[in-house]
């Protein structure tokens, strides 16, 4: 909208140029991190608005710095891009899902505080306080989801069941979905995706990397898809009106390039459920609507392993003990990033030298998933 108000006002194409509108926005997202984020950690320090138990007298850092992002990514999208389906779409369920996670986050500030009082027993939970339910985040997660997903497939042009398949291109084998099973398609990975960034936000930066790698793919993918020609030439189904969504991916990337600022060991501030849930749907939103929901789980490995250690370690854990009595795991811990830290520990290194190891051997999981998943999408078929 800003974009678009100076381009009339004083008639320079520029403003009204893609990339440039992209770029801007990634400026103003990270900008406005760097600005407010201090204020933000001192506002929520004062309130105590923490979770994880307090250890040896030192005080844990607050959550829901990632309500934040998304505040302002949201108001990057509305200053510089063009509002369309595609941008509505992704905006309602990014703020919808982050309403979701925030009020999570809240609950479990209030669990700690009754904790901390003594009105609640520390002993029924493990390192910190929990929220909603996971039953009632899922229910609220498909609703969310469905209502968007129908309002996509519904209102949006050219939105329909066709699937991208890896490796295949679309002249030989672009299958389609029934309405009712592309909407509950767009549904599943919508809250999949939000549900797997949520598993991942355990450590210092572990969520952020891969929401980066994954918006940088949607970002390019979108801007490809837009253009006729460029569309044309690789191959891949041209969406006009999509290209739109190329300024919410900068400015998801450089608001969460700036939250690293503030995040990296050790963190000033956490995530939180608002943020890793609000931002995980909007990733997974936008997967859908560039026609690359299948390459989700190669960009969004991280995301996927982390939530399969989790749904498969609590299945078999039932499994087993329903039939022999007592529950075994198929991981030492779940999700999967807390297995791997126990490994390294193992193997003599300490706490803090396994977390960083852990971590960064995620994020590199992430950057060589970006590669491979581009590749793929763009040139092998």
């Amino acid at each position: 909208m800003l974009a678009q108000l100076l381009f009339e006002w004083t008639g320079y194409s520029l403003f009204n140029h893609r990339l440039f509108r992209a770029g801007a926005a990634a400026i103003f997202a990270s900008s406005m991190i760097f600005i407010l984020m201090p204020i933000f950690i001192s506002f929520l320090t004062k309130l105590n608005a923490t979770s994880d138990f307090d250890e040896a007298k030192k005080k844990s850092p607050p959550i829901m710095g990632g309500v934040l992002v998304v505040a302002i990514v949201s108001l990057a999208t509305f200053c510089f891009s063009n509002l369309n389906g595609y941008v509505g779409s992704i905006l309602i369920i990014m703020i919808a899902y982050c309403v979701v996670g925030g009020i999570d986050d809240v609950m479990k500030i209030r669990t700690k505080r009754l904790i901390d009082a003594g009105k609640m027993d520390k002993e029924s939970y493990q390192a910190k306080a929990d929220g909603l339910s996971p039953r009632v985040r899922l229910l609220l997660y498909f609703i969310f989801s469905l209502a968007v997903a129908g309002f996509a497939y519904k209102f949006i042009p050219n939105m329909d069941g066709h699937l991208t398949v890896p490796f295949i291109k679309k002249e030989i084998w672009f299958p389609y979905l029934p309405n009712w099973a592309f909407i509950l398609l767009i549904s599943f990975v919508i809250t999949s995706t939000a549900n797997g960034a949520n598993f991942t936000d355990g450590l210092d930066t572990l969520v952020s990397v891969p929401l980066i790698t994954s918006a940088c793919f949607i970002g390019i993918v979108a801007y490809v898809s837009g253009n006729f020609d460029l569309s044309e030439y690789f191959l891949i189904p041209n969406i006009p009106g999509v290209d739109e969504l190329f300024p919410i991916c900068t400015a998801i990337v450089g608001g969460l390039l700036a939250y690293l600022w503030f995040n990296s060991p050790p963190a000033q501030i956490y995530m939180g459920d608002g943020g890793s849930i609000g931002l995980g749907g909007a990733i997974g939103m936008m997967f859908v609507l560039v026609k690359a929901e299948l390459f989700l789980p190669i960009i969004g490995i991280i995301f996927l392993m982390e939530a399969f250690s989790v749904l498969t370690q609590i299945a078999f854990f039932k499994l087993t003990r329903k039939i022999e009595g007592e529950g075994r795991r198929i991981f030492r811990r779940a999700p999967i990033h807390d297995h791997f830290i126990l490994g390294f520990m193992d193997q003599g290194l300490n706490r803090n030298e396994a977390v960083s190891k852990t971590v960064w051997r995620f994020h590199l999981i992430s950057l060589f998933a970006l590669i491979i998943g581009t590749l793929i999408f763009f040139k092998v078929r």
